[in-house]
């Protein structure tokens, strides 16, 4: 080499070799529709309700996430749209979907607002299936469906017992193609979801490093007799400093509706008052989304015996409703 020119000129070209090279190891395997979250994400929106912070992810989240599950889905599209917008205007910018959600209507509802608002929103899907030839192919539509580049959080959907964590876990399955999503920045944060078990909850994080967590929580979920997600898996989510999203906060009308004494208002401030990021809740009717804005405004939590108090009185309704319900229940609607 005889001059500085030509090492500058030797440099570049590895560089671009380098760079090239690693562009079509990514094209080859991953579509090229999915390629171009680019460097970094949006920066995270901030939100005028109390927020909390996310795990170990550095962010803060509100404490009211949006449901856009089986209770948005029972707005028609326009009615829907209003609603959700005015979430955000109202800083509930966390919304939670799945590619399951309304055979996709729920992510392709998602989609007609995104061109406006994708920077003011943190979005989170989920992918159910455990074909590792399918897992891939329903990220991207899921992001086709949304109108987005990656997402902020994607979980394995609906998490259960010991055979769906041999299948979660088996070679180029949901968990390597999860992480394969984060490398690729198709999304900021990982995790899983789960509302059938907390001891096998637990199983999972023991053996796998992830950043967040949603799962079942409600006064009726709170004992390690029944479904052990209170007692059981959220100590530990603690103490790896994991995001939790709480969900199944109302009861899915078992509980809410159902018993006087567990309303709304008393159902949200019992799960903020448990060590949560933010509680999922679904608002089939405008009136409802005022009313939760009304309860995180001016939270408060229960006291540590009023909270023994709740977990007492909802004994019965673990037994006759919540529980025997959720024996059946697939995170479908």
């Amino acid at each position: 080499m005889n001059s500085k020119k030509d090492l500058n000129q030797t440099l570049n070209r590895r560089n671009f070799i380098t760079r090239t090279a690693a562009a079509t190891v990514a094209a080859s395997i991953a579509p090229a529709s999915l390629l171009g979250a680019g460097e970094r994400f949006h920066p995270v929106p901030s939100s005028p309700l109390p927020t909390r912070a996310f795990g170990k992810t550095g962010a803060r989240i509100p404490i009211l996430t949006f449901g856009c599950g089986s209770r948005w889905m029972e707005y028609d599209i326009e009615s829907g749209e209003k609603i959700i917008n005015e979430a955000i205007d109202n800083g509930v910018i966390y919304l939670d979907t799945a590619h399951i959600y309304g055979d996709g209507q729920s992510e392709e509802r998602i989609g007609r607002i995104m061109p406006a608002r994708r920077k003011d929103v943190l979005i989170q899907t989920k992918i159910m299936t455990r074909d590792k030839d399918q897992w891939w192919k329903e990220l991207e539509l899921s992001l086709q469906r949304m109108k987005v580049d990656y997402v902020d959080t994607l979980l394995i959907h609906d998490f259960q017992l010991d055979d769906d964590l041999a299948a979660v876990e088996a070679k180029g399955g949901p968990l390597e193609q999860l992480y394969r999503a984060k490398e690729q920045k198709l999304t900021r944060w990982i995790g899983v979801s789960s509302h059938t078990n907390g001891q096998m909850l637990v199983k999972l994080l023991r053996r796998h490093k992830l950043d967040t967590v949603q799962m079942g929580l409600n006064v009726a979920t709170n004992s390690t007799r029944d479904f052990g997600f209170e007692e059981n898996a959220l100590p530990v989510v603690v103490e790896q400093a994991l995001g939790v999203i709480a969900m199944k906060v109302m009861g899915q009308d078992e509980i809410v509706g159902k018993y006087p004494k567990f309303d709304y208002a008393t159902c949200l401030r019992y799960v903020l008052s448990l060590p949560v990021s933010s509680a999922t809740v679904g608002m089939p009717k405008p009136e409802h989304l005022r009313l939760n804005l009304e309860v995180v405004k001016n939270f408060k939590p229960f006291t540590p015996e009023e909270m023994l108090k709740i977990k007492a009185e909802a004994k019965e309704e673990i037994k006759t409703s919540f529980r025997d319900f959720m024996a059946g229940h697939r995170d479908v609607a």
